[in-house]
């Protein structure tokens, strides 16, 4: 299959000695991220026993344990895809830590090889789930800021329960973000604009803040591509209370 060799060719790239060394955090460290259908299924109904993780060798625990120690904040960009809005953000912020989290291991192989040839050294990947890496990888109260831009909508109403924003994933985002830690999400969909602020408005525990202003660097592909559709992007940002 083409993707199939595009893929392997991607992977291959990121491994590219002539590079910088990677601070890409590898898909295979830990079982979670990448379940089967039964662990799926006990994640989903949180059956006993669920998976902890114990940090014990663990490249996720390593990046946030050093990111306290150097006392410099973690920021997340959820669903990062190529990531072009994480290496603007990680490059015009070097006093922070950026995280992308990806299922796609060719996009991340790609946004890491990117990355590194820019010479960019406060950006990392974590390839699994978004949810999954969000309720067993971060560590609570340890995020300074989450970025969901450009989420898939999922429109059609037999899948809205697919859509990260829901009261269960701001859930687990409360839990990961430091104490005036804030969440910005940013879509061109009008109808799942409206159901983010309806979940957010409901959730006493955030209060909404002036949105988070992306230059044009640091707009993603498919930000780019609406805008080039004349479609309307919509932004909304919330502050985590104390």
């Amino acid at each position: 299959m083409p993707r199939d060799r595009n893929v392997r060719r991607a992977l291959a790239l990121q491994l590219d000695p002539t590079l910088p060394p990677s601070l890409e955090l590898r898909e295979g460290l830990c079982p979670i991220l990448r379940p089967d259908s039964a662990m799926k299924e006990r994640l989903e109904r949180h059956a006993e026993p669920l998976p902890v993780c114990r940090g014990e060798g663990c490249a996720v625990h390593a990046f946030f344990e050093q990111a306290r120690a150097d006392g410099v904040p973690v920021e997340l960009d959820v669903g990062c895809g190529y990531g072009r809005f994480g290496r603007a953000h990680a490059a015009a912020n070097p006093g922070l830590r950026v995280l992308g989290l990806e299922q796609d291991e060719a996009r991340v192989a790609r946004s890491d090889v990117t990355a590194r040839r820019l010479g960019i050294t406060n950006l990392a990947y974590l390839i699994g789930e978004a949810r999954y890496a969000l309720e067993y990888c971060v560590p609570p109260a340890s995020v300074a800021a989450v970025f969901i831009l450009f989420p898939d909508p999922w429109p059609k109403d037999r899948h809205a329960r697919n859509r990260i924003f829901r009261a269960p994933v701001i859930n687990l985002i409360h839990r990961l973000l430091a104490p005036g830690g804030l969440l910005h999400a940013a879509t061109d969909n009008q109808p799942y604009f409206g159901q983010m602020l309806a979940v957010m408005a409901e959730d006493s525990r955030f209060a909404p803040v002036p949105p988070y202003v992306r230059g044009p660097e640091e707009q993603t592909d498919f930000e780019r591509k609406f805008l080039a559709q004349d479609k309307s992007v919509h932004a909304a940002s919330w502050r985590k209370l104390p």
